[in-house]
C-alpha cells in the first residue's frame, strides 16, 4: 500500500539506498553542492505500517518532499523521522536518535534525497532546499558584508548589512548555533560552519 502511495505521487523509488559515504562537515569547504528542489522518496524497507505512523509518514515526513529526510523505525513501530537536514549522513543519524526515544533498536524505514543525488567527497557539504534557495539567489540589496552558516543537521543563517566581513561572520555563525539540534544527547555534535557566500 505505501509504494502504491509513493507511486501515485510520481515518486521514484531506487532498488536500494545509494551508498552514505561519511563526510563530516568540515573546513575548508571546496565546494557547496545545491541541487533542485524536488525530493525523491527511497523507501527501504516494505513492511506495512499501522494506521498511526503510516499517517505520520504520508502527512509530515513525505509531503512537499524536502530533502534530506529520514524516518525510522522501531520493531513495534515506534518512529522517529527529520527533514530539511543538510546531508542525508545528518538525517539518517538524526532520525534514529529521535526513533530511539521510542525503542531500544531502530531502523531506517524510508529516506527523501534530491534529485540527482551523488554522495559527497571529502571539502564538499550540500544544503537542504531552503538553505540551497538562498546560497543560489542572495538578493543583490544585501550588500557586501554578508555572511551564511550552516550545521549539517539542518540549522542555517544567512546574515546582510553589518560593518565588515568579520562582523557578519560573527553574526552569521551565532544566530546558527541557535538552530542546531541540542536534545539528542547521543547525537554527534554538527556545529554551524561558515560558508563560501556567493
Amino acid at each position: 500500500m505505501i509504494v502504491e502511495f509513493a507511486l501515485t505521487l510520481t515518486f521514484s523509488l531506487p532498488n536500494s539506498a545509494p551508498p552514505v559515504v561519511h563526510v563530516e562537515f568540515t573546513q575548508p569547504v571546496r565546494q557547496v553542492v545545491t541541487y533542485p528542489p524536488e525530493g525523491v522518496l527511497n523507501q527501504l524497507s516494505g513492511l506495512t505500517l499501522p494506521e498511526r505512523p503510516f499517517q505520520e509518514f504520508q502527512e509530515n515526513f513525505v509531503a512537499g518532499q524536502p530533502y534530506f529526510g529520514a524516518f525510522a523505525i522501531t520493531k513495534d513501530f515506534g518512529y522517529g523521522y527529520v527533514t530539511g537536514a543538510n546531508s542525508l549522513e545528518a538525517a539518517r543519524e538524526i532520525a534514529l536518535e529521535e526513533c530511539l526515544k521510542q525503542g531500544p533498536r531502530c531502523l531506517i524505514y524510508a529516506e527523501i534525497l534530491p534529485q540527482g543525488y551523488v554522495p559527497l567527497e571529502d571539502g564538499q557539504i550540500s544544503l537542504a532546499p531552503e538553505a540551497g534557495n538562498y546560497y543560489n539567489n542572495p538578493d543583490p540589496t544585501w550588500g557586501n558584508y554578508r555572511a551564511m552558516a550552516i550545521s549539517e543537521d539542518g540549522a542555517y543563517s544567512v546574515v546582510w548589512n553589518y560593518g565588515s566581513p568579520r562582523e557578519a561572520s560573527d553574526a552569521a555563525l551565532s544566530d546558527c548555533a541557535d538552530y542546531v539540534i541540542t536534545d539528542l544527547p547521543e547525537l554527534r555534535p554538527m556545529p554551524c560552519m561558515l560558508i563560501p557566500f556567493k
